[in-house]
């Protein structure tokens, strides 16, 4: 049994996004509420001293007073439209799209101007992909939420789900950013975006793929990518990161068909971060000077941490149990596997293979330094791991400090 046919065993491979979140809480005097039943909306104008200001866009399975107070509503088709008509309307200053509950069919990518903060309500609200398109920039398929063109900088995207649809015709990514330009940006020389709260689920391509020299200053939080790429078809990956500079928490993925979280862009942090049942290696982690803190790799076919350049450092991290093959089993991968580069660090790191349900110990090595990695610290500990505690011919070697215990 594969990880995708375990997921599905579970009930939980085509699970959709449920749950919503409030959008604001408006109160009355005692007397109002004892005079009037009536519902009271929030104003929404674009005017600077009003107590809300932006533009609500409606799907089409909206409540009918969400219809009602929005300045959009939705077909139930090519959705897209709508919501970068309302983005076009605040594109001259920025400005605030709100998205109410319910399911947004977009056979084209959202493009989100300069300044532009494109907020749902929660879960309950879904960007779902009706078939493919060509990303803003021509270098495949398209995603559900772009910038509006390659100079665009300073926005935020959150609080709503991205259903990519795979099963069912769609072929897009989740997110898809790439920023090449500042000649346009009107302070400072980052893009800086902001991506906060979003599900991204069922994209035939990557969940979230960021890119550009000028993509600088991302901030992710609270972002979880689950089941992207169609298995033994496409080599999605959850996380793909090839832009620099940016700052993670509390982001992680599972059930990808390609790597769990791949870093191909310097200086860019992580902390509190996850990767899971990845069909390749959990992280790949392929940039220099990066920080990783409290981050872990469980149950990936592959290497849990696959590092192979630095410097970069890496602090009470976990290898949990990769090398994780159902199909065929074999110790194959390691825990934290390092075939060459220098000034790698991993302080108070660990890597064990916890034999969940009796399945036996499949991670091969806790930590693989090979004979091309050179100033390489570990200070870290093992447990069960089912070939030894440490391998390769670079554990030896007087150019690197390797202290292992368990």
């Amino acid at each position: 049994m594969n990880r995708r046919k375990f997921l599905e065993s579970l009930g939980l491979a085509g699970a959709g996004a449920t749950g919503a979140a409030m959008i604001g809480q408006f109160s009355q005097t005692e007397a109002e509420q004892s005079d009037t039943h009536e519902i009271y909306l929030p104003l929404v104008t674009n005017g600077a001293a009003d107590h809300f200001s932006g533009l609500v866009v409606a799907a089409s399975d909206a409540t009918e007073i969400e219809k009602q107070g929005a300045h959009y509503v939705c077909t139930g088709s090519d959705d897209q439209n709508t919501i970068n008509g309302a983005i076009q309307a605040l594109s001259a200053t920025g400005g605030l799209v709100k998205l109410t509950a319910g399911t947004f069919n977009c056979s084209g990518a959202v493009r989100v101007s300069r300044r532009i903060s494109l907020l749902g309500v929660g879960r309950a609200t879904v960007l779902k992909a009706i078939g493919t398109w060509t990303a803003f920039d021509g270098s495949g398929q398209g995603a559900l939420i772009e910038p509006a063109d390659d100079g665009t900088d300073k926005t935020l995207i959150g609080f709503l789900a991205i259903d990519g649809n795979r099963w069912d015709g769609g072929d897009t990514r989740g997110i898809y950013y790439n920023i090449t330009r500042k000649d346009d940006f009107d302070e400072g020389p980052d893009a800086s975006h902001y991506f906060t709260d979003v599900l991204i689920y069922r994209t035939k391509r990557h969940g979230f793929h960021i890119d550009g020299s000028n993509m600088r200053a991302t901030k992710v939080t609270r972002m979880r990518v689950f089941n992207v790429g169609a298995e033994g078809e496409t080599e999605a990956h959850g996380f793909y990161i090839q832009s620099p500079d940016g700052m993670y928490t509390q982001i992680e993925t599972g059930s990808s068909s390609g790597h769990g979280i791949y870093v191909d862009g310097a200086n860019n942090h992580f902390s509190n971060c996850k990767a899971w049942f990845a069909d390749l290696n959990g992280w790949e982690i392929r940039s220099v000077r990066g920080v990783y803190s409290t981050c872990v790799a469980q149950d990936n076919a592959g290497h849990g941490f696959y590092i192979s350049s630095g410097p970069n450092s890496l602090t009470s991290c976990h290898a949990d149990s990769n090398s994780w093959q159902p199909d065929s089993p074999a110790a194959t991968h390691d825990g934290f596997h390092i075939p060459w580069g220098s000034r790698i660090q991993l302080i108070g790191c660990s890597a064990y293979d916890k034999d969940e349900g009796g399945r036996g110990n499949w991670q091969r090595y806790g930590y693989f330094v090979g004979s091309a990695a050179e100033h390489t610290q570990i200070f870290g500990t093992v447990k069960d791991n089912a070939s030894a505690a440490t391998g390769g011919n670079g554990i030896a070697s007087a150019a690197n400090n390797i202290m292992v215990a368990g």
